[in-house]
């Protein structure tokens, strides 16, 4: 891990009290096999302690030959494998327990004499053991993949693979564990992986088509699945998905296998820990800190200063702004174009998008404070141009508001926006596919068939909309009028569209009625179609506070009710993001949890009502989770690591993605996660905001790092730590697919500088400065 800052992050006490804990040994005609135990008496079987797979041949399950006590809580375990193919194996396994009943294993494997297979791959899988236990009922974590058992649209099947046996890519994996909790009881199963790998080697075309291939990697897997009641956690080395969106939309498995030549194959350490824990939070909660510490953790360095960052985006943003004079559109419309590839930074289309990926009114937010601080009226003038085109040309009488603008042809569109943004310029389907690809065009056109004729707005895109209108009327003195008029007006849209349980669809049409089709775009279940209620209650709050009006303030607490009992009581995010690859538009990923954290966090600070906050922390600890605390090794000469990039500190962006591609959202909400954390005293989360804040600078272009970017003040809206959809096609400017790990997706939206801006100004606005020492020192005495 790199060098960290001179305050270390937060230490803390285990949640479960000392124990020992021992192996038991049972002989089979496999071998020896052991099951690990706690001191009262919790016990994970070891059930193959060894899995070997030769390219070519079956997979071979092993016991060991010997297990031997050592010195204290210690136990060596050997075995010797003579292999179909002749290739002579050789493991060995130590075992220890420490004083919290965690049992650490190391293992090391050596080829002594090879065989006819040429690549060779070594597993584990061990078995839960838990009486009171019912498939139906295990819940389950995989950083950004799996969260609770991924059925959002509560047809009982898992949302996006269709199985719970699900591995990940060490690369993919930002906490490097995996859990399995039994709610009955609250016994929760964790495996991780404490010695993080160091190394990788970037996959040819022929291995993509091959899906099996020999590799020289550190990169192993871990993995889960269920049997009968219980469920195997597994490790592989190198790594091994059975089922995976690495490669494709259908998502078949894949495989590395190490080089079967004379000598060690692998030497990676293990920690299998078995506990009882209150919820799926806390449970999920304390794998993230212990694998903090593990890993040790610590703030990134990035080449550029905050202030630095800052100034390198404004002045980036001030670059794509445009005015279309009358003559030219008699509305005269104006907005930032940012949007293209960062390798030509040519505006691609004309679109004029407020909130999502275009984010007009944040970018207009944050260039008015950039305007005021650096004393430059010319883009407090340019960010008032585009706030009175929205105000003036894109809301309706009832207070809805239109998302994308097209000047050229003097018009709205609808739905296409982030990586989709091609299917508003595209001429045509074979025009989408080139730009986008062939497995998201195919996945994705009959459904943009059907929206095409259907008007209307996410939730989201208004709400991002109205709420930096507001900040910036508060900003520049509350002179402008129309500004807080047409937040009223959008206020009394809310109120009028708001259900009685207290929640908002997930999007509209003009008219204010509630969209539900297609399923596939926004919702198939309840909770799915009302996934619109993680945004209103920052408008809401902020509308009471500028009005003293009460019914916004019921409003919002009505909201933050139903996110209560809907998504953070049954570890159900969802519905962040307006885009997608395949399969459904709404999905569990971060963003989600970032906007209910965030809503929650404002309705507390209206309402003073504790549960808000309880409830608050409690999404903040989830999206710790998203959070990379390793930075994965990236192959050489790729884009990553010759611009030195880290991934620690960063958050994968959505659960079809997995971990293999992490995005920026989350540098908007830093400032979010920071009151949470000073408002509930916990200093782990805001150690978490910290990392986040520091390790997304790193795609950041600046005049000393220029990622061959065409300018500093580019930071594309995400990269690629291992595969995603990588399987060979042609496209061009996709933003997802045909992509290779230590990429990034080529494509710069308004959104990523406007957050980036945004909070570190919310930072400064809460605690008078964005010195995370300083606000570290002052809140937490530290």
């Amino acid at each position: 891990m790199p060098a960290g800052p001179s305050t270390p992050l937060a230490t803390r006490e285990e949640s479960i009290d000392l124990v020992s804990a021992r192996l038991a040994v049972a002989s089979t005609d496999r071998g020896l096999i052991p099951d690990l135990i706690t001191a009262r008496g919790d016990r994970l079987r070891l059930s193959t302690p060894i899995l070997v797979e030769t390219l070519g041949s079956s997979l071979t399950s092993h016991g060991y030959a010997s297990i031997d006590q050592g010195a204290g809580a210690s136990w060596t375990a050997h075995a010797s494998l003579t292999l179909e193919d002749g290739t002579v194996l050789e493991v060995r396994d130590d075992y220890r327990t420490d004083d919290a009943g965690r049992f650490q294993l190391h293992r090391d494997a050596h080829v002594i004499e090879q065989g006819r297979s040429p690549g060779v791959r070594v597993a584990f899988v061990a078995l839960t053991d838990s009486s009171a236990a019912a498939a139906a009922e295990w819940q389950f974590f995989l950083p950004s993949t799996l969260y609770n058992r991924n059925d959002a649209d509560g047809d009982g099947r898992e949302d996006y693979l269709g199985t719970y046996a699900q591995d990940l890519r060490d690369d993919k994996n930002g906490v490097l564990g995996v859990l399995a909790r039994d709610p009955r009881s609250g016994l929760t199963y964790t495996v991780s992986r404490t010695s993080a790998p160091t190394f990788d080697t970037l996959l040819s075309t022929d291995q993509l088509t091959n899906r099996y291939f020999v590799q020289d990697t550190g990169i192993g897997s871990l993995g889960l699945a269920p049997v009968e009641d219980q469920i195997s956690l597994r490790g592989s080395f190198p790594f091994c998905e059975e089922h995976s969106f690495s490669l494709d939309t259908d998502g078949r498995g894949w495989a590395g296998f190490a080089p079967n030549t004379p000598g060690q194959m692998m030497s990676v350490s293990y920690e299998f820990r078995i506990s009882r824990t209150a919820d799926l939070t806390e449970a999920i909660w304390e794998l993230f800190l212990r694998q903090r510490d593990t890993l040790e953790t610590t703030r990134p360095t990035p080449g550029v200063s905050l202030e630095e960052s800052i100034e390198q985006r404004q002045l980036l943003t001030q670059l794509y702004y445009r005015k279309w004079e009358p003559e030219e559109n008699p509305r005269e419309p104006a907005g930032y174009l940012v949007h293209f590839s960062p390798r030509t930074g040519k505006t691609l289309g004309s679109l004029i998008e407020f909130g999502f990926s275009g984010d007009q009114a944040l970018l207009a937010y944050v260039q008015t404070l950039w305007g005021q601080k650096t004393h430059t009226p010319l883009y407090v003038q340019r960010a008032k141009t585009v706030l009175d085109f929205f105000v003036k040309h894109c809301q309706a009488p009832n207070g809805f508001t239109h998302g994308i603008f097209d000047p050229v042809n003097d018009t709205f569109t609808h739905w296409f926006t982030g990586i989709l943004m091609p299917f508003q310029y595209a001429n045509g389907e074979d025009d989408v596919r080139r730009y986008v690809g062939r497995q998201i065009a195919e996945a994705l056109s009959p459904i943009a068939r059907e929206l095409r004729g259907l008007e209307g707005n996410y939730l989201r895109t208004m709400c991002e909309s109205v709420y930096p209108l507001l900040l910036t009327y508060e900003a520049t003195g509350r002179v402008e009028a129309k500004w807080l008029e047409a937040g009223q007006r959008f206020g009394e849209f809310l109120l009028s569209t708001q259900a009685e349980d207290g929640s908002w669809y997930r999007a509209y049409d003009p008219q204010g009625e509630g969209l539900t089709s297609p399923a596939a775009w926004f919702g198939a279940s309840y909770a799915e179609q009302k996934s619109g209620t993680i945004f209103p209650i920052p408008i809401l709050a902020a509308l009471h506070r500028l009005t003293g009006k009460d019914r916004y303030k019921a409003a919002a607490a009505k909201a933050a009710d139903f996110i209560i009992d809907t998504f953070v009581g049954p570890t159900l995010y969802m519905g962040g993001l307006n885009d997608t690859t395949h399969i459904k538009s709404v999905k569990t990923d971060s963003v989600g949890v970032m906007f209910v954290m965030r809503s929650l966090l404002k309705a507390y600070e209206i309402t003073h009502d504790e549960r808000h906050l309880a409830a608050s922390v409690k999404s903040a600890k989830i999206l710790a989770s998203w959070v990379y605390l390793w930075n994965v090794p990236f192959p050489e000469g790729t884009l990553l690591e010759r611009s030195h990039f880290q991934s620690t500190g960063w958050a994968g962006c959505d659960v079809i993605a997995s971990g293999s591609y992490l995005d920026n959202e989350f540098l908007e909400f830093t400032g979010d996660l920071a009151n949470v954390a000073v408002h509930a005293g916990n200093r782990e989360l805001f150690d978490v905001a910290e990392l986040v804040e520091y390790g997304m600078q790193y795609a950041l272009s600046t005049p000393s790092n220029d990622h061959g970017y065409v300018a500093p003040g580019i930071q594309c809206e995400g990269v690629l730590t291992s595969y995603w959809l990588s399987a060979p096609d042609t496209t061009e400017f996709s933003g997802a697919v045909n992509k290779l790990k230590g990429d990034d997706n080529d494509t710069c939206n308004a959104l990523t500088n406007g957050q980036a801006a945004y909070g570190l100004y919310d930072l400064e606005r809460s605690f008078g400065t964005y010195d995370f020492d300083a606000i570290r020192h002052e809140k937490f005495h530290a």
